[in-house]
């Protein structure tokens, strides 16, 4: 998510008032799944969410790979939907699964340790992709394309990095089970 403004305004050459603009209707989709994935957790366990969540994500990913110089708008926003739609219905059984696991009286720890590591495992991410980003572009400038192919070329290498790391959250996903709630039999 980093990288795709760089990408939008750099190599599409779109305005910041444009970028923000492809860019809100994804966020606005988070957001509005947010009360609808909760139900469904309720109904059908984490991992009837993770699975679907971490493939969408995953195949989001996989199609930014596509993304190139003369990509239609239409393309970019397609892609952050898909990505917002696999994130939303990620994020929420995740953590709810997690914590979920805990006695209530370790909630608010388990609550702390989940969005420390949230917080690092983005920071790590950004870090890792920006630096695909960059070792890729420098490679093409030293080997003599410039511009703005250079800089889609760093956006490509580091989208399918990302790509490649969403196939790892399909695996994990399969191993999530929903903790079972007092009163309640375990959605496995």
């Amino acid at each position: 998510i980093v990288l795709l403004p760089i990408y939008m305004q750099t190599v599409q050459g779109l305005a910041p008032l444009t970028t923000g603009l492809l860019l809100l209707p994804g966020g606005l989709v988070m957001g509005l799944l947010g009360p609808v994935v909760g139900r469904l957790y309720d109904r059908f366990g984490a991992r009837a969410l993770l699975v679907p969540g971490t493939v969408l994500t995953s195949v989001a990913l996989w199609s930014a790979t596509l993304l190139g110089v003369d990509s239609p708008a239409a393309q970019i926003l397609v892609f952050h939907l898909l990505l917002s739609a696999g994130l939303a219905f990620v994020f929420t059984p995740l953590f709810t699964a997690g914590l979920g696991a805990l006695p209530a009286r370790l909630y608010s720890y388990g609550s702390a340790v989940f969005g420390a590591t949230q917080q690092l495992a983005g920071a790590a991410g950004v870090a890792l992709l920006v630096s695909v980003f960059s070792v890729r572009s420098a490679a093409l400038v030293s080997s003599g394309v410039v511009g703005v192919e250079a800089v889609a070329g760093g956006v490509h290498a580091a989208f399918v990095v990302a790509a490649c790391l969403s196939v790892a959250a399909i695996v994990g996903a399969l191993f999530v089970r929903t903790p079972e709630t007092e009163g309640a039999p375990a959605v496995h």
